[in-house]
C-alpha cells in the first residue's frame, strides 16, 4: 500500500517540478512511512510513498523493467502476482525483486494497457513508457484505491489524495476553486459523485477506467464493467449450487487477502459480512487471528457484545474501544483537513479510531465492505418493491401517515416519504440522501440555486440505472439499484472512506467481498434470490449457515452506527448551535437562513431526526472555514 503522485507536462515539455512533487509525497507520508522514491524523465516526474507489505527489503518504488524504459509508481496489492510472475519468467523476463509491483511492469511489456485485465487486486497506478513517451494511469475495477487528477494547459498532475494534488498544483493554479454543482450534489449524495470533486477541474479517475496521456492529449476509457445478468429462465444453477459457489469464491478471496509479509487482522462489527470473513479465515488456518471492534457510549448503538461473542467463538486475539462524543469533537476538524473535503459519514470517526488501535499490532486488516452492495443487504432493496403501491396513494395521505409516526419511527417515516416518489431515479437518489430534493430547494438560497442543475443528482442515478438495463437482457429493479450503488455509493463514499481512514493510521484495508470474481459471480445471480419477503441478504445468509450461528445471521444490520444525533442534543449541542447559527455561517450566501434554523431547531427539540442534515451542514461549515484559512 502506498501513496502515488506525478506530473506530465505533455503539452509544454517543461521539466517536471521536483519541489512540487516532493511536497506532494510529503503530504502523504502517512500512506507510506517506510520509504520514499522519485523518478524523473524531463517532462515526467513520478513519486511514491511506500507502506511495505510484500517483499519488505525490496520493492522500492518507482520500479522499472530491465532496461529502464518502463517505470511504475503503484498503490495497492496484486493478489495473483506469483502466478503472473512464473509465466513472465518463462517468457524470459528478469526480476530484480519479489514484489507484486515489478510484475505489472513486465506484464505491460507483454500486453500494453490490456495488462490490466490480468490483474486481480486493488490498485491505482501510473506507468511511464519512455519508448513512446506515454503515461498510463489506471484504477482497479471497483475503485478500492482512489486516484485524483487535473489536466489543463498541457499539464497532467495526479495523486492518491486531494491535498497531495493541491501541493502539485499550488504554484501553477493557486488555491483550488470550489465547484457550486459539487456543493449542491454533496447535500444530496453525502459525497460528490465521480468523476467530480469539490474543486473545479479536479477529477477522480472512474473505477475500472484508465487514462492515457501523450503529446496528442489526454483520453480516458473503461476497461472493465460489471457483466450483464443472464435471464432467469436460462440460469441453470440451483440456489443450493449458487450458495456453494458463493462460499468457494469468498473463501478463495479471503485466502488471497491473507497473503502478506506483515501481521494481518480483521475489523469485526458483529454483523454478517465481517463475521463471514473471520469464519472463513479461521477455516483456512490463519493464525494468529486478531480482531478489532468499536462501540459507542450510547445504549442501543454499540455492537461490542455481538462482536465479542463472535470473536470468542473463533478464539481470536480481540481488541475493542469505545468512542465518545468528545472523540468526534477532537477528530472532526483534523480529519476534514486530512481529506481536504467534508467528512461524508460519522462512521469515519469510528473507522479512524479503530484503525489507530489496529495499527499497534498489524499492518493489514480485512473488512466486510461490499457484501451489502453485492447481496442486497440494505432495507431499501427489499422495500423498494412497494414503491408502485405507496406512490399511487394521495400525497396528502402519505404525508399524514408519516406525520403520525413518533420520533422512534423515523426509519419508517423516511421509507414512506421515499417510497412515495414515483420516479425510479429520483427515488434512488433519495434513499441515502442527506437532504431530499424538496429539502435542498428549501435549504439553498435562490441565487445559489440559479447557478446549479437541481436535477443533476437524479440524472446521475438515471444514467447508472439505464446502464444496468442496457447491460442485461432481463434485469430486476433490485439489480438496477445494486448496480448503481456499486458504481456510486460504494467507491465514492464507503471505499474512499475506508482507504483514507485506514491510511491515516498507516495500515492497509483489504475487502474480500470485492474481489472482481466475487462481483462477477454476484452479478449473475437473479434478483429474486437475493431477498426473501422483507429479509435482506437472504441468499448469502443461507450460504453462511454452516459457518455462523443463527444469532449472528438474524441480527438487524447496524454497522458502525455512530450516535451523532444523540450527541448533537447533548454534549455537542453548543457546537451545533455555535457553528451553524453563527453570523459567519449564515453570511456565506449558500443557504436560506430560515431553513437552517428550522433544521437545527427540529433536531435539538426532538421533533424530527435531522442527524444526517446537521452532519452535512456541520462538516461543510468546518470545511469552509479551513478553506478560508488556507
Amino acid at each position: 500500500m502506498c501513496g502515488i503522485a506525478g506530473i506530465f507536462n505533455f503539452g509544454t515539455e517543461a521539466p517536471a517540478d521536483r519541489e512540487a512533487l516532493a511536497r506532494a509525497t510529503a503530504a502523504m507520508v502517512h500512506r507510506g512511512p517506510d520509504d520514499e522514491g522519485f523518478y524523473f524523465d524531463g517532462a515526467v516526474g513520478l513519486g511514491n510513498r511506500r507502506l511495505s507489505i510484500i517483499d519488505l527489503p525490496g520493492g522500492h518504488q518507482p520500479i522499472s523493467n530491465e532496461d529502464g524504459t518502463v517505470w511504475i509508481t503503484f498503490n495497492g496489492e496484486i493478489y495473483n502476482y506469483r502466478e503472473l510472475q512464473q509465466d513472465l519468467k518463462s517468457r524470459g523476463h528478469q526480476f530484480r525483486t519479489a514484489s507484486d509491483t515489478e510484475t505489472i511492469v513486465h506484464l505491460y511489456e507483454e500486453r500494453g494497457p490490456a495488462c490490466l485485465e490480468d490483474l486481480r487486486g486493488m490498485f491505482a497506478l501510473a506507468l511511464w513508457d519512455c519508448r513512446v513517451r506515454r503515461l498510463l494511469l489506471a484504477r482497479d475495477r471497483l475503485g478500492v484505491k482512489p486516484l485524483f487528477y487535473r489536466s489543463s494547459a498541457g499539464s497532467l498532475t495526479f495523486a492518491s489524495e486531494l491535498r497531495a494534488l493541491a501541493q502539485l498544483n499550488r504554484d501553477r493554479y493557486g488555491s483550488p476553486e470550489t465547484a457550486p454543482q459539487a456543493i449542491y450534489d454533496f447535500f444530496g449524495f453525502r459525497y460528490v459523485p465521480a468523476p467530480g470533486t469539490f474543486f473545479k477541474n479536479v477529477l477522480k479517475l472512474l473505477p475500472g477506467h484508465f487514462l492515457l496521456a501523450d503529446d496528442t492529449g489526454v483520453r480516458t476509457a473503461c476497461w472493465w464493467d460489471v457483466p450483464g445478468e443472464e435471464p432467469e429462465e436460462q440460469t441453470p444453477a440451483s440456489p443450493e449450487q449458487i450458495e456453494r459457489e458463493i462460499i468457494e469464491c469468498l473463501r478463495e478471496s479471503v485466502k488471497l487477502r491473507l497473503i502478506a509479509d506483515v501481521p494481518v487482522g480483521i475489523f469485526l462489527s458483529g454483523g454478517t459480512d465481517s463475521s463471514a470473513v473471520l469464519a472463513l479465515a479461521a477455516g483456512l488456518g490463519a493464525r494468529p487471528l486478531r480482531t478489532f471492534s468499536v462501540g459507542f457510549d450510547e445504549p442501543g448503538y454499540s455492537e461490542l457484545p455481538a462482536a465479542r461473542r463472535t470473536a470468542n467463538a473463533f478464539g481470536t486475539e480481540h481488541q475493542e474501544l469505545v468512542v465518545h462524543a468528545k472523540d468526534l469533537g477532537d477528530d472532526l476538524e483534523p480529519l476534514i483537513a486530512f481529506r481536504h473535503e467534508p467528512i461524508a459519514e460519522p462512521t469515519d470517526i469510528a473507522l479512524y479510531r479503530i484503525s489507530r488501535l489496529a495499527a499497534r499490532s498489524v499492518k493489514v486488516v480485512l473488512a466486510g465492505e461490499g457484501g451489502d452492495e453485492l447481496f442486497a443487504g440494505y432495507p431499501k432493496y427489499a422495500a423498494d418493491r412497494l414503491a408502485g403501491l405507496v406512490s399511487a396513494l394521495p400525497a396528502e395521505l402519505t404525508r399524514s401517515l408519516a406525520g403520525l409516526l413518533p420520533y422512534s419511527g423515523r426509519r419508517l417515516r423516511l421509507a414512506l416519504e421515499t417510497l412515495s416518489i414515483a420516479d425510479e431515479a429520483e427515488r434512488s437518489a433519495t434513499w441515502f440522501a442527506s437532504f431530499s430534493s424538496e429539502e435542498r430547494l428549501a435549504l439553498f438560497a435562490p441565487d445559489f440555486l440559479a447557478n446549479v442543475d437541481t436535477a443533476h443528482p437524479a440524472r446521475v442515478l438515471a444514467g447508472y440505472l439505464q446502464r444496468a438495463r442496457a447491460r442485461a437482457l432481463q434485469v430486476s429493479p433490485v439489480k438496477r439499484l445494486l448496480y448503481a450503488d456499486l458504481k456510486l455509493w460504494l467507491p465514492d463514499n464507503l471505499l474512499l472512506r475506508g482507504d483514507q481512514m485506514t491510511m491515516a493510521a498507516s495500515i492497509e484495508e483489504r475487502v474480500p467481498f470485492l474481489d472482481h470474481k466475487m462481483v462477477e459471480l454476484a452479478a449473475g445471480i437473479p434478483g429474486s434470490l437475493l431477498t426473501r419477503g422483507f429479509r435482506t441478504k437472504a441468499l448469502l445468509k443461507r450460504a453462511l449457515k454452516p459457518y455462523l450461528d443463527q444469532e449472528t445471521l438474524r441480527r438487524r444490520k447496524v454497522g458502525f452506527a455512530v450516535p451523532a444525533g444523540v450527541w448533537f442534543r447533548k454534549s455537542l449541542r453548543p457546537m451545533i448551535a455555535d457553528l451553524l447559527l453563527s453570523p459567519e455561517a449564515l453570511a456565506r450566501g449558500y443557504f436560506n437562513r430560515r431553513a437552517i434554523e428550522q433544521f437545527v431547531r427540529e433536531h435539538l427539540d426532538g421533533a424530527r431526526d435531522r442527524q444526517k442534515q446537521l452532519w452535512a451542514l456541520l462538516n461543510f461549515e468546518l470545511w469552509q472555514r479551513q478553506l478560508n484559512r488556507s
